[in-house]
Protein backbone atom coordinates (compact mmCIF):
# COMPACT_ATOMS: atom_id res chain seq x y z
CA UNK A 1 0.00 0.00 0.00
CA UNK A 2 2.75 2.35 0.88
CA UNK A 3 4.67 1.70 -2.80
CA UNK A 4 1.63 2.70 -4.50
CA UNK A 5 0.65 5.76 -1.95
CA UNK A 6 4.57 7.07 -2.79
CA UNK A 7 3.50 6.38 -6.97
CA UNK A 8 0.84 8.56 -6.74
CA UNK A 9 2.48 11.44 -4.89
CA UNK A 10 5.21 11.26 -7.82
CA UNK A 11 2.91 11.25 -10.42
CA UNK A 12 0.81 14.47 -8.79
CA UNK A 13 4.19 16.25 -7.87
CA UNK A 14 5.34 15.59 -11.57
CA UNK A 15 2.22 16.98 -13.07
CA UNK A 16 2.56 20.17 -10.83
CA UNK A 17 6.61 20.59 -11.93
CA UNK A 18 5.18 19.87 -15.53
CA UNK A 19 2.48 22.60 -15.35
CA UNK A 20 4.84 25.23 -13.48
CA UNK A 21 7.32 24.95 -16.02
CA UNK A 22 4.28 24.96 -19.18
CA UNK A 23 2.83 28.39 -16.91
CA UNK A 24 6.70 29.72 -16.92
CA UNK A 25 7.28 29.18 -20.51
CA UNK A 26 4.54 30.71 -21.89
CA UNK A 27 4.98 33.53 -18.70
CA UNK A 28 8.17 34.03 -20.98
CA UNK A 29 6.91 33.77 -24.79
CA UNK A 30 4.19 36.85 -23.66
CA UNK A 31 7.30 39.10 -22.32
CA UNK A 32 8.79 37.89 -25.10
CA UNK A 33 6.26 39.69 -27.60
CA UNK A 34 5.77 42.64 -25.50
CA UNK A 35 9.87 42.79 -25.67
CA UNK A 36 9.64 43.12 -29.76
CA UNK A 37 7.06 45.40 -29.90
CA UNK A 38 9.04 48.26 -28.24
CA UNK A 39 11.56 49.53 -31.42
CA UNK A 40 13.85 52.15 -32.11
CA UNK A 41 12.22 55.34 -32.26
CA UNK A 42 11.00 56.81 -35.82
CA UNK A 43 11.76 60.90 -36.29
CA UNK A 44 7.51 61.38 -37.04
CA UNK A 45 4.53 59.49 -36.69
CA UNK A 46 2.04 60.16 -39.17
CA UNK A 47 3.57 63.58 -39.64
CA UNK A 48 4.05 64.53 -36.05
CA UNK A 49 7.30 64.77 -34.53
CA UNK A 50 8.88 63.12 -31.63
CA UNK A 51 10.66 65.26 -28.79
CA UNK A 52 14.87 64.70 -29.34
CA UNK A 53 16.26 61.80 -27.78
CA UNK A 54 12.47 59.38 -27.32
CA UNK A 55 13.19 56.44 -25.85
CA UNK A 56 11.18 52.84 -25.75
CA UNK A 57 8.89 53.80 -28.46
CA UNK A 58 5.86 51.08 -28.95
CA UNK A 59 3.80 51.69 -31.74
CA UNK A 60 -0.06 49.99 -31.83
CA UNK A 61 -1.28 50.15 -35.46
CA UNK A 62 0.68 51.18 -38.48
CA UNK A 63 -2.29 52.52 -40.23
CA UNK A 64 -5.13 54.68 -39.17
CA UNK A 65 -6.50 54.83 -36.59
CA UNK A 66 -2.78 53.98 -34.50
CA UNK A 67 -0.75 54.80 -31.48
CA UNK A 68 2.48 55.80 -30.34
CA UNK A 69 3.66 55.72 -26.98
CA UNK A 70 6.91 56.60 -25.67
CA UNK A 71 9.11 58.28 -23.08
CA UNK A 72 11.09 61.71 -23.49
CA UNK A 73 13.67 62.94 -20.92
CA UNK A 74 12.21 66.19 -20.05
CA UNK A 75 9.29 67.80 -18.12
CA UNK A 76 5.87 68.15 -19.05
CA UNK A 77 6.25 71.68 -20.00
CA UNK A 78 8.84 71.63 -22.06
CA UNK A 79 7.18 68.57 -23.98
CA UNK A 80 3.97 71.21 -24.34
CA UNK A 81 6.42 73.97 -25.90
CA UNK A 82 7.98 71.01 -28.46
CA UNK A 83 4.43 70.60 -29.56
CA UNK A 84 3.22 74.06 -29.71
CA UNK A 85 6.32 75.39 -31.37
CA UNK A 86 6.49 72.24 -34.05
CA UNK A 87 3.17 71.95 -34.94
CA UNK A 88 1.58 75.79 -33.85
CA UNK A 89 -1.48 76.46 -30.95
CA UNK A 90 -3.55 73.27 -30.17
CA UNK A 91 -6.83 73.72 -31.03
CA UNK A 92 -7.38 72.51 -27.16
CA UNK A 93 -5.64 71.97 -24.63
CA UNK A 94 -6.88 69.94 -21.58
CA UNK A 95 -5.74 69.41 -18.24
CA UNK A 96 -7.04 66.55 -16.35
CA UNK A 97 -5.45 64.04 -13.58
CA UNK A 98 -1.85 65.61 -14.22
CA UNK A 99 -1.87 64.71 -17.79
CA UNK A 100 -1.71 67.73 -20.51
CA UNK A 101 -3.95 66.69 -23.61
CA UNK A 102 -2.90 68.70 -27.21
CA UNK A 103 -5.54 68.24 -29.90
CA UNK A 104 -4.87 69.12 -33.51
CA UNK A 105 -6.61 68.59 -36.67
CA UNK A 106 -10.55 68.69 -34.86
CA UNK A 107 -9.04 66.24 -32.66
CA UNK A 108 -8.24 63.31 -35.28
CA UNK A 109 -4.44 63.98 -33.98
CA UNK A 110 -4.49 64.08 -29.97
CA UNK A 111 -1.18 64.09 -27.97
CA UNK A 112 -1.19 62.94 -24.13
CA UNK A 113 1.82 63.99 -22.03
CA UNK A 114 1.73 62.35 -18.52
CA UNK A 115 4.48 62.94 -15.57
CA UNK A 116 6.73 59.33 -15.76
CA UNK A 117 9.65 59.25 -13.55
CA UNK A 118 11.99 62.10 -14.16
CA UNK A 119 10.52 62.55 -17.85
CA UNK A 120 7.51 62.09 -19.35
CA UNK A 121 5.23 59.71 -21.48
CA UNK A 122 3.98 60.59 -24.44
CA UNK A 123 0.96 59.19 -26.22
CA UNK A 124 0.19 60.08 -29.70
CA UNK A 125 -2.87 59.01 -31.30
CA UNK A 126 -3.61 58.94 -34.93
CA UNK A 127 -7.75 58.71 -35.84
CA UNK A 128 -7.32 59.98 -39.26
Amino acid sequence: MKFRAGRYISRVLLGITILGSISIASHAEESDSVASAIQSCPQQFHSLPLFPDAKMCQVFGQTVPATLTYHAPTDQQSTQQFYTQQLGEAESVKTTHGRIQLEYENANKIIMISKDGAGTQIDVLVKS
